[in-house]
């Protein structure tokens, strides 16, 4: 057996919804014990536990059947990843309330889901207070190592090599022009750049949020590729309009994303429709 059949085997038998589930609970774990105390744990799981039950008890009411919600508990912990570790109560019970909305009515035809649930959430909560921290991917440099291997992984099981590797080379080029351009001497725009860029919270958007299954699930690969490159565009126009010259509580990346999965969705579901109604013509 050569090596790219190995791999091709590997690959077939690894689960990524339970391998997702365990990389982001051992996140969870890690990030709790690492910078935020026990408490944050109990609140993470405490958020994964609503998601779950939320997204459960609002599809038996609409279907009558009940699941394992395995997709939900990944949302969770991507809620309870990138919210603030001390949320009030009424919060850690809005967050995922809001998600599952998103989830369950946010969509174009049956299975279009618009926006990301986690981002959605947290974005709609932002306006009236801030929730988005991040705090869990603020890794030094070996558990950076470990999660960018992770995160490596993930893509090639996914087969998203084409919305990532596009939104993190144009992100990086916007954010020179914007750093730039917002007066940053050039001297100092490597080291600001290096910090931006190499960072888990960079690492973990763009292997997690933003190939998320059923928002990056375009059908062709030059729509992908034009999901990938629209959310580098708003992510820094999000921060240009706002005049942020530092990325540090990243809030540009959760609006840039819902903004690319609104504007793809937009492009090419009229077009898919289109697509259909020829073939059965």
């Amino acid at each position: 057996m050569n090596k790219t059949m190995i791999f091709s085997s590997l690959k077939q038998k690894i689960n990524i919804k339970y391998f997702m589930a365990v990389y982001l609970a051992a996140l969870l774990t890690f990030g709790s014990f690492a910078f935020a105390g026990p408490m944050s744990l109990l609140k993470g799981v405490a958020i994964v536990f609503l998601y779950a039950t939320f997204d459960l008890v609002w599809t038996y009411l609409r279907d009558k059947v009940w699941y394992f919600p395995l997709s939900s508990f990944i949302s969770g912990f991507v809620l309870s990843i990138v919210s603030k570790p001390d949320l009030p109560i009424f919060l850690i019970v809005l967050l995922p309330f809001l998600a599952v909305f998103s989830k369950q009515l946010l969509h174009f035809g049956k299975m279009r889901h618009v926006f990301n649930p986690a981002a959605f959430a947290m974005a709609v909560t932002s306006f009236f207070v801030p929730v988005i921290s991040w705090w869990a991917t603020g890794w030094d440099i070996v558990p950076l190592v470990i999660f960018s291997l992770i995160g490596i992984f993930i893509l090639w099981k996914q087969e998203r090599w084409h919305v990532a590797i596009p939104f993190l080379a144009l992100y990086s080029i916007l954010l020179f022009i914007f750093l730039l351009t917002s007066g940053v001497s050039f001297s100092n725009i490597p080291g600001i750049l290096t910090a931006q860029l190499v960072n888990g919270t960079l690492l973990f958007f763009s292997t997690v949020m933003l190939i998320e299954p059923m928002t990056s699930a375009f059908p062709t690969q030059r729509e992908r590729i034009f999901y990938g490159l629209s959310v580098a565009v708003f992510s820094v126009g999000v921060a240009a309009f706002l005049r942020l010259t530092n990325f540090h509580n990243q809030y540009p990346l959760i609006l840039g994303l819902l903004i690319g999965n609104l504007t793809a969705s937009l492009l090419f579901l009229p077009k898919r429709k289109k697509d259909i109604m020829q073939a059965n013509s």
